[in-house]
């Protein structure tokens, strides 16, 4: 067995940029908003860790089930990158993925009854078997298993304030200054780190569909460019990306005035957003979508690093 290989299943860079995002929003948006009211969050940062660890383990767990079932489409779209049948075995691959749902689950479940919010365990329990069955049958379905996995990555930044939430209800609920204004101004902010998160690997989970076209033919999968061909998902991923930019910018104009957002957002998000698409338009084969999966991926890290920009602003501003 291949360590190199079988390190790669876990989809590492994937895996930090899972606790990047829910460490931004802990530090860089729930605690800078709290410090303005003078309060401090309700979950410890051991919690805090044990809810990041859970979150990252089942997810690696999600990958590892999906070479799993993946290995003849991969022989196919991506051949140097097989790791399930050659590095590993199918049964180690099965008893990893299920150690480390066993585990994450375990973790999660611990705290969400340390902490009394026992409606989380239905998450934690929830995430492991859509991502199984996506695997095995929605990332097959038109549409289905894009909206399934973008559905999962918008929850990460979402389990954040799902865990403060009820705490800070419970022991703020007679400060009037907070409570509900406050409370909600952050379910704002990280609702919109969430809506960034669906859409835009919403977009990059079609563009992959374009650049696995040929593999996934083999598997029978009726995913939209098989359905409607490249003119027509071109097309989808333009009119996303378009609905994506609006919201933003309605967002940054409506939320945040400031001028320091309004130059990131036209030269982090607008422009890079723009550049995709014009390149979606001349993207005829599967290194031009490989391109665009990566460009993708890109503009959601800048999205994401908006988050310490966030938190200098509410600190020298939003204070005052």
């Amino acid at each position: 067995m291949s360590l190199t290989g079988a390190f790669r299943i876990f989809r590492w860079p994937n895996l930090l940029m899972v606790a990047a995002t829910m460490y931004l929003m802990r530090w860089s948006v729930i605690k800078p908003l709290l410090w303005v009211y003078g309060i401090e969050p309700q979950v410890s940062e051991l919690a805090f860790l044990g809810l990041v660890f859970s979150t990252v383990v089942i997810t690696a767990a999600g990958y590892v089930i999906n070479d799993y079932h993946d290995v003849r489409a991969d022989h196919i779209n991506k051949p140097k990158k097989v790791v399930v049948g050659l590095d590993l075995s199918r049964r180690l691959a099965m008893l990893i993925h299920l150690l480390l749902n066993f585990t994450g689950v375990a973790v999660g479940i611990v705290f969400s009854i340390l902490y009394h919010v026992p409606w989380m365990i239905v998450i934690f329990a929830g995430a492991p078997l859509l991502l199984w069955y996506y695997s095995l049958r929605l990332k097959h379905v038109l549409l289905a298993g894009n909206l399934a996995v973008s559905l999962l990555t918008a929850t990460v930044p979402l389990l954040v304030i799902l865990f403060e939430y009820p705490l800070l209800a419970r022991n703020f609920s007679e400060n009037i200054v907070f409570y509900p204004k406050g409370l909600l101004a952050i379910l704002v902010w990280v609702s919109a780190f969430s809506f960034f998160a669906f859409m835009t690997n919403l977009i990059r989970e079609i563009i992959k569909d374009a650049e696995d076209i040929e593999g996934d033919k083999e598997l029978g999968s009726q995913t939209f460019p098989i359905l409607y061909g490249l003119r027509k998902t071109k097309m989808l991923i333009a009119g996303l990306t378009v609905f994506t930019v609006l919201i933003l910018g309605f967002f940054f104009l409506t939320y945040l005035k400031d001028w320091i957002s309004l130059i990131y957002y036209i030269i982090g998000l607008f422009l890079p957003f723009v550049f995709l698409m014009v390149k979606v338009g001349k993207s005829e084969d599967t290194l031009d979508f490989s391109f665009l999966s990566q460009w993708i991926k890109l503009i959601m890290l800048v999205g994401l690093l908006y988050a310490p920009v966030a938190q200098w602003l509410i600190r020298n501003f939003l204070s005052r």
